[in-house]
């Protein structure tokens, strides 16, 4: 890989891990105005054109930063152990044990952080196992062909090629790993204001992301784009919690199932 490519990797990876808010808290203090037009444009013009550039040097990334993992020990030691912290169970853990902290000690600023936690990882892991199943991309470790192959809508659903496949033939993009820490990363940020804090969150999101490349499970443009799931899902979460809309989101589960109850009120 020639010296000017592994600039333009390590400036995509400082995206990742510089990316950061320091405004006030969405939740305790105020919701941003709406977006312009204009910004919405831009907005999503750029994060597709960023992907479309992932998607075509997908293959090119993975076996650079793969390399890093196959030629340094710690790297392979500690990279198993971020890619968990993007687990579900793992944020579910978090987010719960906040929950529960703040019913017990009356704290509700608490309590919210581990509802909006719950609700957006439930909210994005949704998103991404539509896209998921829209896409059918093949995981790096599976791939049969540069960037891996794109087996199209409800692949998997064909229980013949799934049968000869498998699960990681379909389901490389986006990365739900990657939404679930953005996502956590965002909660944090909006909730807990100090600096500190959305530069640790965010690096860490980062790195969980940056890992699952690491581990041959994702192409760096799932990452990405799970990123912005995991972000902006946090932010639809945080506004629809926020009363004014009308609108609520509220976790349901039990033994057998999981998701969201969606009310509005006429």
């Amino acid at each position: 890989m020639s010296t000017a490519f592994k600039i333009i990797v390590l400036h995509l990876l400082l995206l990742f891990c510089c990316y950061s808010k320091t405004s006030n808290s969405i939740i305790a203090d105020s919701i941003p105005s709406t977006p312009t037009t204009t910004t919405v444009v831009l907005g999503v013009s750029g994060a597709a054109a960023i992907t479309a550039v992932l998607f075509h040097y997908d293959q090119d990334i993975y076996d650079e930063i793969h390399g890093w993992r196959e030629n340094n020990t710690l790297i392979r030691k500690v990279s198993p152990v971020i890619t968990n912290m993007g687990d579900g169970f793992f944020s579910v853990g978090l987010f719960g044990g906040f929950a529960a902290y703040g019913l017990i000690f009356k704290d509700q600023k608490t309590v919210d952080v581990g509802k909006i936690g719950i609700e957006s990882f439930l909210l994005t892991g949704i998103s991404v196992q539509l896209f998921k199943h829209l896409c059918g991309r093949e995981r790096p470790s599976d791939a049969t062909r540069p960037g891996g192959f794109w087996h199209g809508p409800f692949a998997y659903f064909d229980k013949q090629r799934r049968n000869k496949l498998g699960l990681s033939a379909f389901d490389s993009f986006p990365s739900g790993h990657a939404a679930t820490a953005f996502a956590a990363a965002t909660t944090f940020s909006d909730f807990y204001t100090a600096p500190w804090v959305s530069y640790t969150s965010y690096s860490l999101a980062s790195m969980v992301a940056i890992s699952r490349v690491m581990e041959r499970t994702h192409w760096l443009s799932d990452c990405f784009v799970g990123a912005l799931i995991g972000h902006f899902g946090t932010r639809l979460v945080e506004k629809l919690n926020n009363g004014s809309s009308g609108i609520t989101l509220l976790p349901q589960a039990d033994e057998h199932h999981y998701g969201l109850l969606f009310s509005v009120k006429l």
